[in-house]
């Protein structure tokens, strides 16, 4: 599959490295997979000056951003992420933390790691 499969978890990159396994899952608001396309909304992000692109290697891709500008784009419970199909294909294997999300300060930091999955 050309794509990405994306994390989204709360906290900076060094609390996210640090955290156990345990502590780990209870920061993820959410993790999808998504066509070759499906980074494009990090990209606007950072173009916007509203996130950070650490690393771009695929293994992962790390950027870091706040709640207030990354959650609200989880708009009916479906990640951002480009639609169509083949390599552009929407959002898939969704798996969304509601509870975690409504929780979530809109000034918290979040790390997204995207791992490349050609």
């Amino acid at each position: 599959m050309l794509g990405w499969s994306i994390t989204v978890w709360r906290g900076t990159p060094e609390e996210r490295d640090r955290a156990t396994p345990q502590d780990r899952e209870a920061a993820t608001l959410a993790y999808w997979h998504v066509g070759l396309y499906g980074l494009d909304w990090l990209t606007e992000l950072v173009k916007a000056g509203r996130a950070e692109e650490l690393w771009r290697s695929g293994y992962p891709s790390r950027y870091t951003a706040l709640a207030g500008d990354v959650l609200p784009l989880f708009t009916d419970g479906t990640p951002p992420g480009s639609g169509g199909s083949g390599t552009g294909r929407a959002p898939f294997d969704v798996r969304l933390h509601p509870d975690r999300i409504a929780a979530c300060p809109a000034d918290q930091t979040l790390t997204v790691d995207a791992w490349d999955q050609s």
